[in-house]
């Protein structure tokens, strides 16, 4: 049983911020830091549009309290799979600053400039033996994975798992987990610029009337997909549902293994909407505010967190249909052809973590 502790929104003196630092002790965050004071903040900073990804504030306010215990705390993620303003480390950055993460402290781009900058973790797991991971991952000494909980239509929730194995990935690893097949290209918006060419590191894309991707010679990488200015590379989203969950939870297994008992899972359950926040827009939250958890398992953190939202009141006026009632199922009543749990006990079998927990609330 690992253990899980929580800060929920009743505050005496303080406020929310001093709570959460109360919370970070508790859950001995000192403990991972280690000789290598160099601490990722592992974040999504949100697709342009969207306005449901964890403040700044509380961002600030953690990577402050990291800088007292002696850490070199930084803010990081990785470049997105698809099109879009964090496709390259740039407009990622740029993005982030945006939405109001210039608070002080490092933003980093963990796979690079392109997405192309990653390493192999061995792991031998069913879907993969080796993950594909960001370069950067590897000089951490630790990594607080600060994650947005909330809906999502491939896994029915999103949380500490899903931050860390699609956001510490490089894009080769995104396209493994999302894919079986090669990028394909839309010959309508295609303007045969050579640019993707120009970046293949196997020579696999080809210019006529407009690019042309070699599947036999594609190995995945996911490189011309960061490089296309038209956003005419097409990925084919191909997974079955609970494949991807499987690929999801070997992932961040690598992620872990690579980082040996130094790492920090908390999960904001603030503002939970219905979708992930790669979207370019947010929706009406499916419950009230419950609270922050912190555990040094995901796959515990992910499970309270889904007992939580589970067990509280559900919006009228959101996305849910009918699982109104306390203890009524949110995530199958958002997304019926998802078993959610599923990738909890995919993710215990594979040695990730447990799904039974102790709940410890923090005053």
């Amino acid at each position: 049983m690992s253990a899980v502790f929580f800060a929920s929104l009743k505050i005496r003196e303080g406020g929310l911020l001093k709570k959460m630092e109360t919370l970070l002790d508790t859950a001995g965050v000192e403990s991972i830091i280690g000789n290598s004071k160099f601490t990722g903040l592992k974040l999504h900073f949100g697709e342009k549009g969207n306005t449901a990804f964890v403040r700044p504030l509380f961002v600030k306010r953690i990577a402050a309290y990291l800088e007292q215990k002696n850490a070199k705390p930084f803010l990081f993620d990785t470049t997105a799979l698809y099109s879009g303003t964090r496709v390259n480390a740039v407009d990622h950055i740029r993005t982030a600053i945006e939405h109001g993460f210039d608070i002080g402290y490092p933003i980093l781009i963990a796979d690079g400039l392109f997405g192309d900058e990653k390493q192999d973790v061995e792991i031998g797991k069913k879907h993969f033996k080796h993950a594909s991971i960001a370069r950067l991952v590897f000089s951490l000494g630790s990594i607080i994975a600060i994650s947005h909980f909330k809906g999502h239509l491939l896994t029915g929730f999103g949380g500490a798992i899903k931050n860390i194995a699609m956001g510490c990935s490089s894009k080769e690893g995104k396209l493994r987990m999302h894919s079986t097949v090669s990028p394909s290209v839309e010959s309508s918006t295609c303007t045969a610029c050579r640019l993707c060419a120009g970046y293949c590191p196997v020579d696999a894309i080809s210019i006529d009337e407009y690019a042309r991707i070699d599947a036999k010679r594609c190995i995945g990488c996911g490189s011309c997909i960061a490089i296309c200015q038209d956003r005419a590379i097409r990925i084919e989203w191909d997974i079955e549902l609970r494949a991807f969950q499987e690929r999801l939870a070997e992932y961040c297994f690598a992620v872990a293994k690579l980082k040996q008992g130094r790492m920090l899972y908390i999960n904001f359950l603030l503002n939970i909407t219905p979708s992930c926040d790669c979207f370019p827009q947010s929706d009406a939250p499916i419950v009230p505010d419950i609270g922050i958890l912190a555990s040094h398992d995901p796959v515990a953190i992910d499970q309270a967190s889904c007992d939580l939202v589970n067990n509280g009141i559900g919006l009228e006026g959101s996305k849910l249909k009918s699982a109104f009632a306390k203890g009524d199922d949110k995530w199958k009543d958002l997304y019926p052809k998802v078993d959610w749990e599923y990738g909890l006990i995919y993710a215990e079998g594979i040695g990730l973590g447990k799904r039974t927990y102790e709940l410890v609330e923090v005053t």
